[in-house]
């Protein structure tokens, strides 16, 4: 055995010196960081480069191009701290990620209202799908989740993003543990410096700046606003606190939370609460559809003889109360199939007995409510909202027929995939489909075959439309031949100072005035209202031209 002298300098024997161990060392050493803390690192980094750069991308509304840049270097950034967590993204992540990529686009693609609003909900719906792929919570992936599971992730990733920053700042990222760099002394003595001599130099510059203007020319000071100042911090600090919050719920969540236990649901049903609810329901829509039997081959005689009515306005009293039926009819038997319990076979046969007869006779009220449309459209014609509201009616066959398949099969965990499948389906089938542009097309090809004195009413009404109809709206008012060769000349005017108003270099002066805001149907739709703005001016009302025109919404 070796033997030991004792330190010279000390005394002290070196045997019987401490060993120091791995925990046991100062906090200040980089190699003691775990990888969950340098991702939390990378995340806050991440998500503070992302609430910069939403600042300029995303202040200015309506949101365009901007969105998409964003939304782009939201997902290379995604995609690269995926690689520094040393795990690859899914194929149903890469899908996710795309589709909220994609469905970003759409706000520089169309220029729909209403569209947007259904566009951006899909691209947060999603990022909520991607982080469940992500971290596995509550499931792994769309195709394990039932409907409270996706309500389930929904739920926890609002709470995630508006809560994550804080843990992911005091926690996760162990900043007190920061490594103390060689020259971090000096740094904190040229910071504390100029703390120091900042304020002092910015009070004699703005003294002797007012003493002596010939100085003051020399010596001018940024003109600084805190209004402004403060906007673009609040802005910042905004997609900088959400951003971190998504990164912490996608990357960084607890892995305990995947395998936690699901929530009991608060009370379970028997044979004699589904026998009654399902029953009655049944009872229900079946009297309703032999009255809908009634006056689909009864025409509009029997219409007028039992509620006083013409054919068109009954069918517009009842499209969308039955849309609210067949919406509300799904949570019911979701609702119902989830309050069974697994083990009581009997009321599991009775509710598949109730609820296939159930929407069957739902098939036959949605069928009804396809004829009112088409009757509603007949008389009054298409309007975005009416055209949206197909999509939803359309939407909801699928799903219930997607339910047939599924629930009532015994197969309730592939019914969620085919309700969010679905819902992006058709979403993107409306964005291919150009839905102003459709309406558009259908209205003023009403106007021309319609008599002189019945033209206009649809005129006036697209040229509302958003930039995707405008050129149509512009072709139809300057071409000879068009739908204003038969419109009222009032209508002609209303139309064209609309267009002026909206779409003339005077008129947008103040509503888009960043690049960022950039679309394509809106470029196309200024393209074309400048091109025949002398046109227009003729048309338009002169007293009108720079008002906001106030034009009454399709009947």
């Amino acid at each position: 055995m070796p033997e030991t002298h004792p330190d010279p300098t000390t005394g002290s024997d070196p045997a019987a010196a401490p060993k120091v161990t791995a925990s046991e060392a100062p906090r200040h050493e980089p190699s003691i960081l775990s990888q969950r803390a340098l991702l939390a690192r990378d995340a806050l980094l991440a998500a503070a480069l992302l609430g910069i750069t939403a600042d300029p991308l995303l202040r200015n509304g309506p949101w365009g191009i901007g969105l998409l840049i964003w939304m782009l270097q939201f997902a290379a950034i995604v995609a690269a701290l995926v690689r520094r967590d040393g795990r690859p993204l899914s194929r149903e992540g890469s899908i996710w990620l795309g589709a909220a990529v994609f469905f970003a686009g759409g706000l520089s693609w169309r220029d729909s209202g209403l569209l947007h609003f259904f566009d951006v909900l899909a691209m947060l719906s999603s990022l909520v799908l991607l982080a469940m792929s992500m971290n596995a919570i509550p499931v792994p992936g769309l195709v394990a989740a039932r409907v409270r599971d996706l309500i389930r992730g929904a739920f926890g990733t609002g709470i995630s993003v508006a809560a994550g920053a804080v843990p992911l700042l005091l926690h996760d990222a162990e900043l007190h543990t920061a490594p103390r760099q060689p020259n971090t002394g000096r740094v904190r003595q040229i910071g504390r410096a100029l703390l120091i001599a900042a304020p002092i130099f910015i009070v004699f510059a703005l003294l002797l700046s007012s003493a002596d203007p010939v100085f003051g020319s020399l010596v001018t000071l940024p003109d600084f606003r805190v209004d402004v100042a403060l906007s673009h911090v609040i802005i910042a600090g905004f997609f900088a606190w959400v951003t971190a919050g998504w990164l912490r719920r996608a990357l960084l969540a607890p892995p305990a939370s995947a395998d936690a236990p699901a929530t009991p649901l608060p009370f379970t049903v028997g044979a004699t609460d589904v026998t009654f609810a399902l029953g009655a329901l049944n009872a229900l829509f079946a009297a309703f559809v032999i009255v809908q039997i009634g006056w689909l081959f009864g025409g509009e005689a029997l219409v007028l003889r039992t509620t006083g009515l013409g054919y068109a306005e009954y069918a517009r009293r009842g499209f969308f109360e039955l849309m609210w039926v067949a919406g509300l009819l799904l949570p019911v038997l979701l609702g119902a199939h989830a309050l069974i319990p697994d083990s009581d076979s009997r009321t599991l046969r009775l509710y598949r007995r109730l609820a296939i007869p159930l929407v069957v006779l739902l098939g036959a009220i949605l069928v009804s409510a396809g004829a009112r449309m088409k009757l509603y459209v007949h008389y009054y014609g298409i309007s975005t909202d009416r055209l949206y509201a197909s999509a939803v009616m359309i939407w909801l066959a699928i799903v219930f027929a997607w339910l047939v398949f599924t629930v009532l099969r015994s197969r309730p965990r592939t019914f969620a995939t085919g309700l969010v499948a679905s819902a992006f389906a058709v979403l993107f089938a409306l964005n291919v489909l150009n839905p102003d542009a459709l309406v558009a097309r259908s209205n003023l090809a009403r106007d021309a075959a319609a008599p002189a004195k019945a033209a206009g009413t649809d005129l006036r009404y697209v040229a509302t439309l958003g930039g995707d109809a405008i050129p149509m709206v512009v072709s139809a008012l300057t071409a000879p031949g068009g739908a204003g060769d038969k419109a009222a000349a009032s209508d002609r005017c209303t139309a064209a100072a609309t267009l002026l108003h909206r779409w003339s270099e005077e008129g947008r002066a103040g509503q888009y005035q960043s690049w960022t805001q950039w679309n394509v149907a809106r470029s196309r739709a200024m393209r074309a209202v400048n091109a025949h703005e002398s046109e227009l001016r003729q048309l338009a009302c002169a007293k009108t031209t720079t008002e906001v025109i106030a034009v009454p919404a399709s009947p």
